[in-house]
């Protein structure tokens, strides 16, 4: 009885071996009524592979779905600005929302590719905006006015913290965000708009079970090249540009601002300027008035920038001729921070020009309304932290309250665990879930091998076994103490040593180890 079953065992294994044989070449080597069986075998076992795979795409896509922050309208264009709506032209406003829509910030767009060649059916397909959306109706002075803010998640170089930073040869951003701050009173309207997005050369931070990977800096492609193309989008897209580079002037952070700052000045673009801020450095030992010295810096450019002004008739008063470009590293805690003031000084100044503030009066004077205004950003703050990072943003306690807290470093480095464990563990899945869903990648039925299996080294699972095993012996020998001294200490140290030998070998080859991206190889896309 043994034989047929060895027999059909090696041949399954060479029809899995050796897709490519033909039916022909493979009846003179078997049977033809066991190699009949063995395809139905074949197929089953396919397909049960297939039917694997697509409860893991559909677990992907319900990842991406339940994650807070998609919004969507049927009668108002979520996509543009204020200022962008304002400058169009009548045959644009007769557009159909999908037509009209800003593709950068339309995340369904993939899923519409259908219904873009059927005019008749544009009116069933609403675009859909992936980042977020507050508004408060509020009163000062017994005044009451409309305050909205919604940030715009760019979907192209969209991903997850570690796996996607930079840009890529196109000139996207990683993590590009439009942030826009809109207040409606009396049928005037008022919107004041910066961006975020990843330090926009080739560079990356690949995960490796360190607490903070180093960045590491392309040297094998023209760094200008994308460069160029990204600023050159935004200065179509804004205006002028006034970057504010938050990352640290020392330690693995310096050389990305040095290679920045050199940057900017090699493309010697008049409509880009570059102000360089260490973040940590300047408000280190809790010294957050500190930030008054980049807002001093900057005033002068805000007041040249200005705003986007629409009064009761329709009639453009002032419009925002550039933009502040914040980053720091990840383009969430620091930065957000820096565009909450930035915003607070823009609203001011539209206040008062809207008759809202009496002259000489401050928003932080109105306590209802800081209150609601403080909670908008860090509310902001969480939600583009946990789409790209994965948990709430950090130095929250200082956008609600104004001030740092112990409470707030506290939940900081809790944070921050999350964070380590996410971006090490689980953000392969959640890139992979972010690249079907924008069709990034596409499932092929017929593909003969599926890039979810993807075979793992004898060490991964070896290591941390081993690693395990003699901690734990280790604990064992100091618990349960032998006949002497010496010989616990002897084996206490040969076990620990053992455990902590083990650890720095999977410390070593730590991207071994970390759960990375299988649908798309993200080395080829940066």
């Amino acid at each position: 009885m043994w034989k047929p079953v060895m027999m059909e065992q090696m041949m399954c294994l060479l029809l899995i071996e050796s897709p490519r044989k033909s039916p022909l070449q493979l009846r003179k080597m078997f049977p033809l009524q066991l190699l009949h069986g063995l395809y139905l075998v074949f197929w089953e076992q396919s397909d049960w592979w297939q039917l694997q795979d697509n409860k893991v795409f559909l677990s992907m896509l319900n990842h991406v779905l339940s994650v807070d922050g998609f919004y969507f309208s049927t009668t108002y264009d979520l996509t543009h600005t204020l200022q962008r709506l304002a400058n169009t032209s009548p045959e644009f406003q007769e557009m159909s929302l999908l037509e009209r829509a800003d593709p950068r910030f339309v995340w369904n767009g993939h899923l519409l590719r259908e219904f873009i060649a059927q005019p008749e059916i544009h009116r069933f397909a609403t675009p859909v905006m992936h980042g977020f959306i507050t508004m408060h109706s509020c009163s000062i002075n017994g005044k009451c006015f409309d305050w909205l803010l919604v940030s715009r998640r760019s979907c192209f170089r969209a991903g997850v913290r570690y796996y996607v930073r930079g840009i890529d040869s196109e000139g996207h951003a990683a993590n590009f965000v439009e942030t826009e701050q809109i207040v409606h009173y009396k049928g005037s309207k008022a919107s004041f708009v910066q961006t975020r997005g990843s330090i926009p050369f080739f560079w990356s931070q690949r995960p490796n079970l360190k607490y903070k990977p180093k960045p590491q800096i392309s040297k094998s492609v023209n760094h200008m090249d994308g460069f160029q193309r990204h600023f050159d989008s935004q200065i179509i897209s804004y205006g002028k540009q006034m970057i504010v580079n938050l990352v640290n002037q020392k330690g693995s952070e310096k050389p990305l601002e040095q290679t920045f700052a050199k940057m900017v000045n090699s493309m010697a673009n008049g409509m880009v300027r570059y102000v360089a801020f260490d973040f940590h450095k300047e408000c280190s030992r809790m010294r957050w008035d500190r930030l008054q010295i980049l807002m001093d810096q900057l005033a002068e450019q805000q007041d040249e920038f200005s705003y986007f002004l629409v009064d009761s008739d329709g009639k453009i008063v002032t419009q925002q001729e550039g933009i502040f470009r914040s980053n720091c590293m990840d383009c969430l805690d620091r930065t957000n921070v820096i565009q909450s003031l930035l915003a607070r000084r823009s609203l001011q100044a539209q206040l008062q020009r809207l008759g809202v503030l009496h002259v000489g009066q401050r928003i932080e004077e109105q306590a209802d309304f800081e209150k609601i205004y403080k909670n908008a950003w860090a509310d902001n703050a969480n939600a583009c932290a946990k789409q790209y990072a994965g948990t709430g943003a950090l130095k929250t306690d200082y956008t609600r309250t104004g001030k740092r807290t112990q409470w707030g470093l506290i939940m900081d480095g809790w944070n921050s665990l999350i964070r380590y464990y996410k971006n090490n563990f689980s953000d392969g899945f959640r890139q992979d879930a972010i690249d079907l869903f924008l069709g990034n990648y596409s499932v092929d039925e017929v593909e003969p091998a599926s890039p979810l299996h993807v075979k793992k080294d004898w060490k991964f699972l070896a290591l941390p076994i081993i690693m395990v095993v003699a901690f734990s012996m280790c604990i064992i020998c100091l618990l349960m103490a032998g006949d002497t001294w010496t010989e616990t200490l002897a084996y206490v140290l040969f076990w620990g040593s053992a455990s902590f030998g083990t650890f720095a070998i999977i410390l070593y080859n730590g991207k071994d180890f970390v759960d990375a991206p299988k649908l798309v190889q993200k080395e080829k896309m940066d």
